[in-house]
């Protein structure tokens, strides 16, 4: 079956306005805290000083700055990322389970599920993240083409972590490029409204002494912006899984 994006998309949207209490509700723990957190608290990661060339006393210098912040900061970039799938894994239980579960049967599925959800999340991300950092168009195709890999593992249970990836390349076979359109909606559009959050933040904080309350409202917004891209995501997803698995 082919994929309309535009269908997709109107899909998703009528999802979100019939639900987006509950979305909203699901959302502000597992999506909006941690990007808050991250975003407030935790410094970006070192970046390779352009300036002072490509030598390898400079990359060595760079390494070792980006294990000093790891060993400092990375714990909870792992604690955010995992947060923010679990919340994502309990969107697929809530819309995608054959049992139509509440809430409280939603969380307990996950907490069942999300072991082996978070194994196929972290495997989908090496190859997609390679791709993005390298040629963004790779990296676009393999997240539209994983994209149903969390629905499928809870659609179609049981299923492991490569078996719901297969899944995924498989209902999506013929179908690769709306994907990839979709998961470039996603994450692009996600990226443009909080790039000038992001950029506000590193301006406020170049001076040495930002100001308090600009800094939560700007990073306030970047993380709205995290967890609308994310809320998109999981319901173009569950959208995209539910006309293609028919």
């Amino acid at each position: 079956m082919k994929l309309d994006f535009a269908t997709v998309l109107t899909d998703a949207w009528t999802l979100f306005k019939r639900d987006r209490d509950l979305l909203l509700r699901i959302a502000a723990p597992f999506l909006f805290l941690p990007a808050f957190a991250l975003a407030l608290v935790v410094p970006d990661p070192p970046m390779p000083d352009a300036a002072a060339g490509n030598n390898e006393a400079q990359a060595i210098v760079w390494a070792d700055a980006v294990q000093t912040w790891a060993a400092a900061h990375g714990g909870w970039y792992l604690l955010a990322y995992v947060t923010s799938f679990f919340g994502t894994s309990l969107f697929y239980a809530l819309y995608l389970d054959r049992e139509h579960l509440d809430l409280r049967q939603a969380l307990t599925r996950c907490l069942r599920i999300f072991p082996r959800f978070l194994l196929a999340m972290v495997i989908v991300s090496l190859p997609a993240g390679a791709g993005l950092l390298l040629y963004a168009i790779p990296g676009l195709y393999i997240l539209g083409r994983t994209m149903l890999t969390g629905p499928a593992m809870f659609a179609e249970a049981p299923l492991g972590a490569l078996g719901a990836i297969r899944r995924s390349f498989s209902l999506s076979r013929g179908s690769g490029l709306p994907l990839m359109g979709l998961a470039a909606f996603s994450y692009i559009s996600g990226w443009l409204v909080g790039a000038p959050f992001m950029m506000a933040d590193r301006a406020l904080r170049a001076g040495g002494q930002a100001n308090p309350v600009a800094l939560v409202i700007v990073d306030a917004g970047a993380a709205v912006a995290a967890m609308a891209a994310g809320i998109a995501m999981a319901l173009i997803a569950i959208s995209a899984y539910r006309r293609l698995a028919r």
